[in-house]
């Protein structure tokens, strides 16, 4: 079986050196060391499955790349994960309003971003099995996730545990499921996906 691709991009030469030796028994690595240089090497061709990227760098940061990225058709799907030093909320939440997939900050367990991956690259294949698409196509692919674990019965803490997110992020993501299926609350919404069948 094919090795999926990473493309990490950090500006820190050490950390790109640390991910390369956390990933390379599991996937095929390309490192950039620019917002710029990864832009030309996908405007080139190179297609990863994921990429892991730096919010702050010189010249390009990684939310105006993750901008340039949601931009075009083909690039868009490929699911991006955050990696920073930054630790605001604020800025935790234009990553992951921008697009991100997911928002990790440094320093970072290997075993965690490890799963994390994974869970980015299983969930990248397809639709959940259960919520009608009419429901998924409205949602963010971590809303899909979670609305589908919701579906199967498990309880925020259990999806937490289960993706690897923080309880008070899957609170995020549940509420703003509820906003876009126009419910008050969870029981509502889950009511609201078993219906939609």
């Amino acid at each position: 079986m094919k090795e999926p691709k990473i493309m990490a991009i950090d500006d820190d030469i050490e950390m790109l050196k640390q991910l390369a030796i956390m990933l390379k028994d599991q996937y095929t690595v390309s490192v950039m060391t620019s917002a710029d240089q990864a832009l030309e090497a996908l405007s080139e061709g190179e297609h990863p499955d994921l990429i892991l990227l730096d919010v702050m760098m010189p010249e390009t940061d990684g939310f105006s790349m993750i901008e340039h990225l949601k931009n075009d058709a083909e690039l868009r799907k490929i699911p991006v994960i955050f990696l920073t030093g930054m630790t605001d909320t604020d800025n935790e939440i234009r990553g992951l309003t921008l697009g991100g997939a997911d928002y990790i900050r440094k320093p970072f367990h290997r075993e965690v971003l490890l799963a994390r991956i994974a869970v980015q690259l299983a969930g990248h294949s397809g639709k959940p099995t259960h919520i009608s698409d009419s429901i998924a196509g409205r949602l963010t692919e971590n809303e899909w996730k979670v609305a589908e674990l919701l579906y199967q019965g498990y309880s925020g803490k259990e999806i937490g545990e289960k993706l690897f997110f923080s309880y008070s992020y899957i609170k995020r993501i549940i509420a703003s499921v509820k906003v876009k299926l126009d419910v008050d609350s969870t029981t509502e919404l889950i009511r609201k996906l078993r219906e939609s069948q």
